[in-house]
Order: C-alpha cells, then structure tokens, then sequence
C-alpha cells in the first residue's frame, strides 16, 4: 500500500476537479482520469465525477456523530460547494462563515477528501503518473509555501472566482456607495477626503458584484495610501453600452511612485476587473500631486434572450427562478413542434438551452435543425440532458453540454460563457 497522506500535487489537481465537477471538457483534461485508470470508459468524463461524487458521499457521518463535529463541516462544504456548485458567499452565510473562514475550511475539506481517495485507491503506489500543476505566481519563498500548503495559484483562485460569482444585474451608484462606506475609515484614518460625483440615469451593470467591488476596493485604497492628507477624487459615468469609474488621488505634496504594496492591489483589480468583462486602464505620472489616475469601464447589462426547450414544465419553472435576477431572459417553449416558429420570432434568442429528451420529436434531430435554420444558425446551442452524451452532443453541433440535474451556478457558467462579449 503506497503512503496514506495524499501528495501536494494530488490535492491541487483535485481541486481543480472539483471546481470543474461538471465542466465535461476540463474534466476531460484532468490528469486523474488517467490516474483513477478511466480512459477506457465510455465517458471519462462523467465516470470521474461519479467518483468524486462517491467519494464525497463516503464522508457523510454516521447517526452517533453530533452535529457540531468537524466531520458534518467538512461534509457539509464539500456538499455544497462542489456537489451542489453553491458560491462562496451563499454557503458563507448558510454555514455562518467569513469567506477567508471558508477558504480555510474548504482547504481542510479538500485535504481531508484527498487523503481519502489515496488510501482508499492505493495512489501512493501511482504518483508517478500525475504531473505537478504550475507553480503559483509570486517569490520562490511565497511559491513552496503555497505548494506545501496546497493552495491555488492566482490563476486558479481568478478561475475559482469566476465560476463561484456569476454575473448579476447591478446599480452602479449603489455599488459606489457600498464601496465608499467600506473605505471610509480607512480614508479618515489617512486623512484623506472622499470626493464623488455620480452621473444620473446611468445602465445597469452585469457583473461580477463580489469581484467589481474588490476591484473598486484595490484602487481605492490605493488611491488612499498615494494621498495622505490630501483627496481622493471619484467620478461615474457612461454612455448606454457601459459604465466608467474614475479614481485618482491628489496630494498636496509632490506625487511619489506608488509603493509595490499597491501595485500589486492594482494589478489584481485589473484581474477582478476581467471576470466581468471590464478593464483597468492606469496613467502615471498625470500631473504634479498624482501618483496616478485609473479608468475602470464596465460593460452595461444588455438583456439576453435564453430559449428554453425542455417539455417539463417544472424544469422551466426552476430555470425562470434560476435566471432572476440576472441579465438573462428566459423564453419557455414547451412543444418542440414550436421552437422553429418561436426562434424566428421577435425576440430573437440569444442562446438556447435544449432538453433532447422530448415527446414525438428526435432533439437530436432538432438540435441539426437548428444549426442548419437560416435563423439559429449562428446562435449557440446548450444541450442540457439527463443522459451521458457529451460528446455526441458536441460532434452534432453543440456549443456546450449540461448534464441534468443542473445547478443554478452550472447554468449561468455556461450561459456566461457563450454569451462572453454580449
């Protein structure tokens, strides 16, 4: 029997399995299909999830463990992060978390599922066969510590976020607020005077809330540390397509080069900016008393048109309840015999969602169809199915497969995906 501690390398891959539990084409590329000696089965893919689903239903306690034992947390955040696919802040909340907290216990939680599979699979014995992942960006010091401790690169924690936080309809005047007032007792720490202005009648963003606010958060308090004794001057506003926010401290004394302390606070919130399809656009120097002026532009929320073809109709209740909210707008059809006609209607859709499983009508048929139809054509296609047929599904035209049941984060991931730069 090989070592009953699982190796660093393994818990890193594990987790990116994990975060891409059902993402069929990453999961296709995980070195443990091969380590778990998958690559004969039929579908990889979903036999690797099937076992790590498996594995995480093995750590569910027994009836004599109480309920405040660390066993139920890690059980718990496993479920539900991974299993269920539900975002840090909502299982934050539901377990009474800080998200640093979470991170931690999911740490905890992965390490723990680790060991598990290795003793249970006899790894040890095969470690040879799994690659090391990258290591993360940052000093040789900063790099074997998050080696030994098995965190993520920056690369993997940006990914991480963006599958945790899909895109949500946002005001852009109330996440300034929300921002300032985070900031706030920092400034009057500094002595430092917050100076906004907000154009009126601005769009509605379609962001990442989480990741945009900690992207205004980074330049800010950048902002802040360049400005001591001074101000910090913000300014909102756009045209119809997006939203710009304009940061730049001023300084009664000449403007010093910015401490690599918030450099890198900057370089981040270009990152964070990204997942939302928004950019960062930094000036330095501007001019005496500045340290540097920043540009952050979001794009506005543009409604997106989803069709829906799946003859349930509790499952087109759950996608109505699963897009509110969002910048997605569902149109339900429930005959097949309809989905031509209704995609040759206004409103044109966007992106459909088809169910193959479908009474007196082949969806594999419809989904040729709709790739050949002068009208659908061009518009992606996500087959969202209860059987095991990614890559039929994706040899027959489909943009992207979904394998029911599916969880809300799974969908607006997808959804998110194909409709990246709407």
């Amino acid at each position: 029997m090989g070592q009953t501690v699982a190796s660093d390398s393994f818990v890193q891959q594990l987790r990116l399995a994990l975060l891409h539990l059902y993402d069929a084409p990453e999961l296709r590329r995980s070195p443990l299909v091969e380590l778990f000696d998958l690559t004969q089965r039929e579908d990889p893919p979903t036999s690797l999830r099937h076992l790590l689903l498996a594995a995480i239903g093995s750590l569910k306690p027994g009836p004599g463990v109480p309920p405040q034992a660390s066993a139920w947390r890690i059980y718990q955040i496993l479920t539900l992060r991974y299993a269920e696919q539900v975002s840090q802040r909502e299982v934050g909340a539901e377990l009474c978390l800080s998200i640093r907290q979470l991170r931690r216990q999911e740490s905890l939680a992965v390490r723990t599922l680790a060991d598990s599979l290795w003793s249970r699979h006899d790894l040890g014995s095969r470690v040879d066969r799994l690659p090391n992942p990258p290591l993360p960006a940052g000093t040789a010091d900063e790099q074997d510590t998050a080696v030994e401790s098995g965190t993520p690169s920056r690369e993997q924690e940006m990914e991480w976020l963006r599958r945790s936080f899909p895109s949500e309809v946002t005001d852009p005047g109330e996440l300034i607020q929300a921002v300032l007032k985070i900031a706030a007792p920092l400034a009057k720490t500094a002595g430092v005077c917050l100076e906004c202005s907000v154009l009126t009648g601005l769009p509605s963003l379609s962001a990442q809330q989480e990741a945009v606010r900690q992207a205004l958060l980074n330049t800010l308090t950048a902002a802040i540390h360049c400005a001591p004794g001074g101000a910090v001057h913000l300014s909102v506003d756009g045209s119809r397509h997006a939203v710009q926010v304009r940061i730049y401290p001023q300084s009664g004394a000449p403007a010093m080069p910015i401490p690599p302390r918030d450099r890198e606070s900057l370089e981040m919130a270009g990152q964070l900016m990204a997942l939302s399809g928004g950019t960062l656009v930094l000036e330095t120097p501007v001019e005496p008393g500045r340290a540097f002026a920043a540009c952050l532009t979001l794009p506005a929320a543009q409604r997106i048109n989803v069709m829906v073809v799946d003859d349930n109709e509790d499952t087109l209740d759950l996608v109505q309840r699963y897009l509110e909210g969002t910048r997605y707008h569902a149109i339900s059809v429930r005959d097949p015999r309809q989905v031509l006609a209704a995609a040759a209607n206004d409103p044109t859709p966007d992106v459909i969602v088809l169910d193959v499983m479908l009474p007196g009508v082949d969806g594999w048929e419809m989904l040729g169809r709709l790739r050949e139809h002068p009208r659908t054509g061009h518009v992606p296609v996500i087959v969202c199915t209860i059987l095991p047929q990614e890559d039929l599904a994706l040899a027959l035209g489909a943009a992207a497969f979904l394998r029911k049941p599916v969880s809300r984060q799974a969908l607006l991931a997808a959804l998110d995906t194909q409709t990246r730069g709407n």
